[in-house]
């Protein structure tokens, strides 16, 4: 079966964009957090710039797309975005971590789970990994409206690859980080599509939402009842410090 020019430059862009965000993601999950175990909260400043490099290719590679995401941000909207980034959400760990404690004994199960230290470093090194994936999104969800596809597929095709973009999850952090991460991800694509699509300025709509995921995430686990010592040895087999 042949494919037909139109649909090859509708999909092309799908298929490079699927593919970078792989590899970003292969790359610091296999390089990064397993051989050089430099994981977001202790190497944020590198991760970072991990991801930021791998935004600008996406920027480089898809200039029309991105300059439709941003053409109606303002100033304001970019000064606004900035002070929740890197003031409000920082201080609702910061809060939460002096009133609540992190949450130690879960971590002792799951480590590589950043957001659970409730540290202002695991923040900062998200947000490069956040923009990233929003830019990524935008340009799918900006090419497949640019090539006449209707809203409700724009949303079934995007809510299946943001899904998918999650599923290894299962294998590299267990079943249930692969449930709560995937779950969320396939709502979160509902949200983002309609921001995208929408909004003027959807995009920064969808990065504080997709920030905000992981900011209350942590503090959510935070605030789950610590297990009584009897619990806790049946879970881990060892008695809690």
């Amino acid at each position: 079966m042949e494919i037909s020019s139109a649909t090859f430059a509708l999909f092309a862009p799908i298929v490079v964009l699927a593919v970078i965000s792989t590899a970003v993601r292969l790359i610091h999950v296999s390089l990064f957090e397993k051989h050089f175990k430099l994981t977001f909260e202790h190497a944020p400043v590198r991760s970072l710039f991990y991801f930021t490099a791998w935004a600008f290719l996406v920027v480089y590679l898809f200039p029309a797309q991105v300059h439709e995401l941003f053409m109606h941000v303002t100033l304001i909207d970019y000064l606004f975005l900035a002070f929740v980034m890197l003031v409000i959400f920082p201080g609702l760990y910061h809060v939460t971590r002096k009133q609540s404690g992190n949450p130690e004994w879960l971590a002792a199960f799951y480590p590589g789970q950043g957001m659970l230290t409730l540290g202002e470093r695991y923040i900062l090194a998200k947000i490069g990994d956040v923009v990233f994936q929003q830019l990524i999104a935008g340009a799918m969800i900006l090419t497949l409206a640019a090539g006449g596809v209707s809203y409700p597929e724009i949303v079934i095709t995007f809510v299946a690859l943001f899904a998918a973009a999650h599923a290894y999850l299962f294998r590299s952090s267990g079943t249930f980080w692969g449930i709560y991460y995937t779950t969320y991800a396939a709502l979160g694509g509902f949200a983002f599509t309609f921001f995208i699509i929408f909004v003027p300025n959807g995009i920064v709509y969808s990065i504080l939402l997709h920030m905000l995921f992981y900011v209350l995430s942590g503090v959510l686990f935070a605030k789950l009842p610590r297990p009584s010592r009897a619990v806790y040895h049946d879970l881990s087999g060892v008695e809690p410090i």
